[in-house]
């Protein structure tokens, strides 16, 4: 007879457990589907789990660890510290593990922020891998698994607007200055909408569109020079997809070739076709929303 399990709940405690698995190298931890708790193969009195209860962990190496730090590296508000931090992850001397940790060792507050950020990466990276690992023969995540919206990017809020606040409309105004044919273009459409990313009630980027019937054209999108390579734009373009489907938007289009270019940069690597014609990009909608995961529930930088 054939059987699933329900994953077990992802508890916090059971989260960190997986997180010290992966990080120690120097033993193969397995997860116990029955129980939910970790398993050394070979070295436990109890009575070995059958194979097709256990699984791997998610593989996790010194190279992951790595990319962590660049991402918190990006994120950081504060010049100087980045500038230190870059410095040691540029070097190719080694130890960029300690030095990297040295550094933010200078302050209390910005090892624990470190800390969070790394905590919150691999609990989100967990989520998704096993979402991606169990989702065709399992039963999924058991209820009260959820993740707040954008959680590694915690400092930051995402609105859908609509109609365009200020912010949105100042925008528009400065990549139409000195194009009156542009401007005429963007003031045909008159149901604008956008999704604005904001810290502290200040906005610092957006996404504006326009459906028409089954179909969505984006106008333009911005994002801080400063808070840029954080992973903003992932973020409010995959909640701008996620709507989209909601709503039964099935295609959306780019129509302005220098923002569509930077479009198509960015969605490298995303499992997404992008069609040209005459400088503009379009992709279905269910093409972005089946092959990348939700930003509602755990998005990975």
């Amino acid at each position: 007879m054939s059987y699933r399990y329900r994953l077990p709940l992802l508890t916090d405690q059971l989260l960190s457990e997986i997180i010290f698995g992966m990080e120690n190298q120097d033993v193969d931890y397995v997860l116990d589907l029955k129980t939910g708790t970790l398993y050394i193969p070979g070295s436990d009195d109890r009575n070995p789990p059958d194979g097709d209860d256990v699984v791997n962990l998610p593989p996790w190496t010194s190279s992951d660890g790595y990319e962590v730090m660049v991402a918190f590296t990006n994120a950081c508000s504060d010049r100087d510290l980045k500038k230190k931090l870059s410095s040691e992850l540029s070097s190719r001397q080694k130890g960029v593990f300690r030095r990297f940790r040295d550094v933010l060792a200078e302050d209390p507050d910005v090892l624990n922020r470190w800390y969070d950020f790394k905590d919150r990466r691999m609990k989100s990276f967990i989520r998704s891998w096993f979402r991606s690992q169990f989702s065709r023969n399992m039963d999924g995540l058991e209820e009260g698994d959820d993740v707040q919206e954008g959680e590694l990017l915690s400092d930051f809020e995402v609105c859908h607007l609509k109609p365009l606040d200020d912010y949105c409309k100042t925008l528009l105004d400065s990549v139409c200055e000195g194009n009156p044919v542009k401007k005429k273009i963007f003031d045909a459409f008159s149901a604008k909408e956008a999704f604005v990313v904001k810290k502290d009630a200040c906005e610092c980027g957006a996404i504006i569109y326009e459906t028409v019937g089954n179909e969505a054209c984006i106008l333009y999108y911005q994002v801080d020079e400063n808070l840029r390579e954080m992973g903003l734009f992932s973020l409010m373009f995959d909640l701008f997809n996620r709507e989209m489907e909601r709503s039964g938007v099935e295609k959306v289009i780019m129509p302005f070739s220098t923002e569509s270019a930077f479009l198509k940069q960015s969605l490298t690597g995303h499992e997404l076709g992008l069609d040209m014609s005459d400088d503009n990009y379009m992709y279905k909608v269910e093409e972005w929303t089946g092959n990348n995961a939700s930003s509602e529930y755990a998005y990975v930088l």
